[in-house]
């Protein structure tokens, strides 16, 4: 898609839409005056006899060739200008992107100054703007047999106009418009890597996907295939891959090594590239969308692509650990004791309870990069999705400065974390009597017990926090930012908090 940022001073073509915002209350501002002079009267009588009065979900439209910006126009209602915020604004772009798809708008211009004010800047609203309409109007149709132009499901204008008013801010929210439309595209590129089905996204071809996504942006990827695996006992990764044929990997993506002095952050995301449960095995009810469960590897994945592309100054290293959980001729078994990485023994209570076993060696693999700084990803409990549905994903961590900075980063992003305890009377449910640790405890509290687990292999005094996403990484219904699948949830959340790490 193309984004372009118009200059009210400068000669245009009409668009097919032209989209308007207007705060509940308000009149019709001298500027739709002085750009679509009978549309504003049209807007003012239907105000004054309360036909339309900007209230939020409200909408007034009109076509008529005759308009100088396009031939349809639609004044939207923003609700209280006083409330209206960065998450109102994403909200109202998707619709209104929803809505050109309808009308099969090809060509759409939105007044970035009637959208702004208050507690959203031009610049701001500019971003905004740019990334809810490359996420609104994605679609995961390539195995579609129609031509994208006759799908059903194709949707978007092909070119999104942003019309503004304020001589000299053009070069910083051309700036604000650039970082979006590449963070967008890493929470897109997110989104088909996990929209992919196992058939075709298996270890080695998401290793063969980190490659290509990292591949002349100066990161460095290296993978750990079984041989090496092996070698260093990482007995978590082997014995949640042993049922499948496709030999497991670990895929270490690094960026930035001469910011080595600002501090290393290791993101470490959960790679199931397909999740049958194993022995444990899942209800045949939804085991299609287990193809998810590696959400949170192709969301590190993406991330550091997209840190790439922006040139951010920090050093980073993604760590995704990449297996499939099957049952087969030699199945990992319940009650089967494996000896971990960092050397701690765990018994194997529920094959399905696999990602915190993968997880858990990769975490403690960190240790050799020194971190200042651990963040894990993974659609790991049934329980945090039951509780927060996809609304906000489960925090929990042992540093409360890195907590923090992990909620700021999901509250100016709209990828939302809620923080749930870690005492340490979780962790006893996961004690073994055959082994150091069980890799499942009791019917209660599984979220936060599984992340208790994950605790005993993060590199000691090193701060760490685990976002689980399970409810968040996928949505079974369409959403204004999203169709149903993939959210690629996490990838802004990641990228603001390195873009203000030092």
């Amino acid at each position: 898609m193309q984004i372009d940022l118009i200059s009210i001073s400068r000669r245009r073509k009409p668009a097919d839409l032209f989209f308007i915002g207007l705060f509940e209350g308000e009149k019709s501002s001298k500027l739709l005056t002085g750009l679509e002079p009978n549309f504003a009267n049209s807007a003012e009588i239907a105000i004054k006899n309360k036909r339309f009065s900007g209230k939020k979900g409200e909408s007034l439209g009109s076509f008529n060739p005759e308009y100088r910006e396009a031939s349809e126009i639609l004044l939207v209602g923003l609700g209280s200008r006083a409330k209206f915020d960065s998450a109102a604004l994403r909200d109202v772009i998707g619709k209104l992107i929803q809505v050109a798809a309808s009308k099969k708008g090809k060509r759409v211009r939105i007044l970035l100054d009637s959208f702004t004010g208050g507690k959203i800047q031009a610049a701001q609203g500019a971003e905004t703007i740019a990334e809810m309409t490359s996420l609104a109007s994605y679609s995961f149709d390539k195995y579609k047999t129609k031509k994208k132009e006759e799908n059903d499901n194709a949707k978007g204008p092909e070119v999104l106009e942003i019309l503004f008013t304020r001589s000299g801010d053009e070069k910083n929210i051309q700036k604000n418009i650039d970082f979006a439309q590449i963070v967008a595209s890493g929470t897109l590129t997110a989104r088909n890597l996990i929209n992919e089905p196992g058939n075709v996204i298996n270890p080695a071809k998401l290793a063969e996907e980190a490659r290509r996504i990292g591949r002349g942006k100066g990161v460095r990827c290296t993978i750990l295939g079984p041989a090496d695996l092996k070698r260093l006992k990482m007995g978590g990764i082997l014995g949640v891959n042993q049922g499948s044929k496709t030999p497991p990997a670990l895929i270490i993506l690094e960026y930035g090594a001469s910011h080595k002095k600002g501090g290393t952050v290791c993101l470490v995301g959960k790679g199931v590239t397909f999740d049958s449960g194993g022995i444990s095995i899942k209800p045949a009810n939804d085991m299609e969308k287990m193809k998810y469960d590696k959400a949170g590897a192709c969301t590190v994945i993406a991330t550091i692509g997209a840190v790439a592309d922006l040139k951010l100054p920090v050093h980073v290293i993604a760590l995704a650990p990449a297996v499939e959980n099957l049952p087969s001729e030699n199945p990992q078994r319940p009650g089967d004791i494996i000896r971990m990485y960092s050397g701690k023994t765990v018994e194997v209570i529920n094959t399905d309870a696999e990602g915190r076993l993968i997880l858990a060696d990769a975490l403690a693999y960190t240790a050799k990069y020194k971190p200042k700084a651990i963040i894990d990803l993974a659609t790991l409990t049934g329980m945090c999705a039951y509780t927060f549905g996809d609304k906000a994903c489960g925090i929990m961590g042992n540093d409360r400065s890195l907590v923090e900075k992990v909620k700021k980063a999901g509250e100016q992003t709209g990828e939302r974390c809620w923080e749930l305890p870690m005492w340490d009377e979780y962790l006893e449910t996961m004690k073994g009597h055959h082994s150091d640790l069980l890799n499942a405890g009791g019917k209660h509290g599984g979220t936060i017990t599984a992340a208790k687990f994950l605790e005993e292999f993060v590199p000691k005094k090193t701060a760490w926090v685990h976002l689980d996403i399970a409810g968040t990484a996928w949505c079974d219904t369409p959403r204004s930012d999203c169709p149903k699948g993939a959210t690629g949830f996490g990838v802004r959340l990641l990228i603001n908090f390195l873009q203000n790490w030092r």
